[in-house]
C-alpha cells in the first residue's frame, strides 16, 4: 500500500506590512499640516496669486479643454497676451496723429504692456484688461468684475493682486495718473449710491487710495473721477457690452504732449492691446 504524501504548505510571508505602517505616518502628517494650517493666518492676496501662478503653471485652462494659445473671454482669463499686431511706434503713429511719435510714450506703452503680460488673471474672473495710446496719454483699463463685484466699491482679494502688479510698473514712472471709474447703464439707488455717479467715483477713489498707501504711488500724482455710465466704449445692449463698460480706466498722463491740437473729445483709444 502506498504511502500518503505529506504536503506540508508553506506559511505564506507578507511583505507588504509595511505599507500599513508607512500609510499611518502620511495620515498623522497630513493631519498634522491640516492643524498647522488652521492655526495659521491665510493671506488673501498672496494666496489668490498663489492660486492664479499654480493654474498658469499647470495649464488648467488647456486640461478643460482650451486651446494652448488661447485668451479667455467672459469665461475667466489666464494671461494676457504680449503678442502685438503692429509695431508700437507705428501704433502710436497712428493713435496720435503724428508722423514723429514721442519716444517716451512708444517706451512707456510697450513696458506696460510688456509688464501687463505677466499679470495672472483669476480663471473665475469675467474681467479683461486693454492698454491702448491716444493723444496725451496712456490707458490701462480694467473692466469686468477684476476689481469689485456689482454695485460694490470694496477691492475684491484678486483685485489687489491685479494693482499690486500694476503699480509695480507705476512706481518706475514720473507721470501723474487719473483714475476714472466706469459703469454700465443699469441703474442703482441705494442709501450708499443714489446712482452710478457716486458708485463710479467711490470706485475710482478706492483705486487711488489703494495705489497710494498701500503701493507707495505718491498721492500728488494721483486724480479720481467719476463718469457714471455716460462714457461707454461700446453698446450697453448686451452683457458683454455693460461688463465692458464697467471699468476702472488708470490714465497715465503726458503733459508735454498736451501742447499739440487737442483730439477729439471723448475719444479714447481706438484699438488697443486687450484681452477679448
Amino acid at each position: 500500500m502506498a504511502k500518503k504524501k505529506k504536503h506540508h504548505e508553506e506559511e505564506h510571508v507578507n511583505h507588504e506590512r509595511w505599507l500599513i505602517t508607512y500609510a499611518d505616518m502620511l495620515t498623522l502628517l497630513m493631519v498634522l499640516f491640516v492643524v498647522l494650517y488652521s492655526m495659521s493666518q491665510t493671506d488673501a492676496t498672496k494666496f489668490f496669486a498663489l492660486k492664479a501662478s499654480l493654474n498658469r503653471a499647470f495649464n488648467v485652462e488647456v486640461m478643460r479643454g482650451a486651446e494652448a494659445t488661447s485668451l479667455k473671454g467672459d469665461s475667466g482669463a489666464s494671461f494676457i497676451s504680449p503678442i502685438m499686431d503692429q509695431p508700437i511706434a507705428q501704433e502710436v503713429r497712428t493713435m496720435t496723429g503724428s508722423p514723429s511719435p514721442d519716444p517716451s510714450m512708444v517706451t512707456s506703452l510697450q513696458d506696460l504692456r510688456q509688464a501687463v503680460a505677466q499679470i495672472p488673471i483669476p480663471l473665475e474672473s469675467s474681467g479683461h484688461v486693454e492698454v491702448g495710446a491716444s493723444r496725451e496719454w496712456i490707458v490701462i483699463s480694467l473692466a469686468g468684475n477684476l476689481l469689485f463685484d456689482s454695485g460694490k466699491s470694496d477691492l475684491k482679494p484678486q483685485g489687489l493682486v491685479l494693482l499690486d502688479s500694476v503699480a509695480e510698473r507705476l512706481k518706475t514712472m514720473t507721470n501723474e495718473i487719473r483714475i476714472e471709474g466706469h459703469t454700465d447703464n443699469v441703474p442703482i439707488t441705494t442709501p450708499l449710491y443714489p446712482s452710478n455717479w457716486e458708485l463710479s467715483s467711490a470706485r475710482a477713489i478706492t483705486v487711488g487710495r489703494y495705489l497710494s498707501e498701500h503701493d507707495g504711488i505718491s498721492p500728488t500724482r494721483l486724480a479720481a473721477a467719476g463718469y457714471g455710465e455716460f462714457r461707454p466704449v461700446t453698446s450697453n445692449d448686451s452683457r458683454e457690452g455693460r461688463a465692458r463698460n464697467r471699468r476702472v480706466d488708470l490714465v497715465i498722463l503726458f503733459p508735454h504732449l498736451q501742447a499739440q491740437p487737442p483730439a477729439v473729445a471723448g475719444a479714447r483709444p481706438s484699438q488697443r492691446e486687450a484681452l477679448p
